[in-house]
């Protein structure tokens, strides 16, 4: 399959469910990229894609939403967005 091009706050579990239609393979993408299943990617990032069967009812739900998952934080303090700029620090 061909390389996909990340958008901005996508995890390996997104491009998986964008472009299979399943989640579950995240693992196999982080594998074949060299990368952790955790690891941020940064918008424009090229991924090399597997070849693997599609889930071709989820895939043409997701297309004709107009839906690009996007599930992970990005750089910024998400907080910040919520009114609370600072973190709830706990000490003990």
């Amino acid at each position: 399959m061909n390389d996909y091009k990340v958008y901005e706050n996508q995890t390996l579990f997104d491009v998986s469910a964008h472009v299979y239609g399943r989640a579950d393979l995240a693992i196999e993408l982080a594998l074949l990229n060299n990368i952790a299943l955790h690891e941020c990617l940064r918008a424009g990032q090229l991924l090399k894609m597997i070849d693997a069967p599609i889930q071709t009812l989820i895939v043409r739900a997701i297309e004709s939403r107009k839906i690009i998952p996007s599930t992970g934080f990005g750089q910024r303090n998400e907080l910040d967005n919520l009114g609370f700029p600072n973190e709830f620090v706990i000490q003990f």
